[in-house]
């Protein structure tokens, strides 16, 4: 027989759980395998909340509607690759059709988490690609620190055509156009060089 305040508490829990971020349980177990008599548990990162196979071990008892993906054309898949990487993204999976003459690639900031899928058309690049529309509009990051992931971009060879001026907020494109805004979580970082004075470049 359980104590009352147990009853209590699972009252609360699910009252309550509808109104938690997902965020808010920032290491949740994902996925456990046992390894001997030892239990090994990979903990997800706050951006995680899909399960690793993304949607197909999804029950239909939840009715919920779940956002997957955002899908993204690219006339140079390596290079977009690199680009992805750069911001801190890691490939979840992928997909070679030989019939469809085309390779998917999913990409997402952590095991899990909402992807990108990249989607590679074989052949003539005038042929299988479109440049971007404007109405395409961005990709949005949370960073940890801005001012440390625009100058390893930099580094990198990318070009932050918004800078962080304000300690909030800074763009850059992908190889394809693709623009991605960078956000700063939590409050904004005091304002410093080189950023600070920093003008825009081009358009994002």
């Amino acid at each position: 027989q359980h104590h009352p305040h147990y009853k209590f508490t699972k009252i609360m829990f699910a009252a309550t759980r509808a109104f938690i971020k997902p965020s808010y349980f920032c290491k949740r177990v994902v996925n456990t395998k046992t390894h001997g008599n030892k239990n090994l548990t990979r903990m997800a990162g706050s951006s995680s909340y899909l399960a690793p196979d993304t949607y197909h071990s999804m029950s239909t008892a939840d009715d919920e509607l779940i956002f997957l993906h955002t899908m993204l054309r690219a006339s140079n898949l390596e290079k977009t690759m690199s680009f992805f990487e750069a911001l801190g993204l890691q490939e979840t999976r992928r997909k070679d059709s030989e019939k469809g003459k085309y390779t998917l690639v999913f990409m997402a900031t952590s095991k899990g988490a909402p992807e990108i899928e990249i989607t590679y058309n074989w052949g003539d690049e005038e042929e299988v690609f479109a440049p971007p529309s404007r109405s395409m509009g961005h990709l949005a990051f949370a960073t940890a620190d801005i001012y440390k992931l625009c100058h390893e971009l930099q580094e990198k060879g990318i070009t932050i055509l918004r800078p962080p001026r304000d300690g909030r907020m800074a763009f850059v494109k992908s190889p394809d156009g693709i623009s991605v805004e960078l956000l700063q979580k939590g409050e904004a970082l005091k304002p410093e060089e080189p950023w600070a004075s920093m003008e825009n470049t081009g358009s994002w």
